[in-house]
């Protein structure tokens, strides 16, 4: 998805790409409720959604939509989802 390992602190991990956006992520304090969200990210084409799902299953999550067309969701619209290991929906998608 073209994002590599950045800053780091305890309990947080930057993710840099080459243009300087960054995606942070952060476990939960101790106790805290945590709800699952649905995170999307722009694929450059659709063999990048298809790394992105293969790594997905490769470091514990698990399919929740095979690479492929979404046409329910655009004339053009390709995705892949996976579950990460904590019920999070993140997708790979090329609209």
């Amino acid at each position: 998805m073209g994002y590599g390992k950045g800053p780091a602190f305890p309990g947080v991990q930057a993710f840099v790409a080459e243009d300087g956006s960054a995606v942070w992520v952060s476990t939960a304090a101790e106790g805290d409720a945590v709800a699952p969200i649905h995170v999307a990210f722009q694929a450059a084409d659709n063999d990048t959604a298809k790394a992105f799902y293969d790594a997905g299953l490769a470091n514990g999550g698990t399919g929740n939509g095979e690479p492929g067309p979404r046409p329910n969701y655009g004339p053009t619209y390709y995705a892949a989802f996976v579950h990460d290991p904590e019920g999070n929906n993140i997708e790979a998608m090329l609209a």
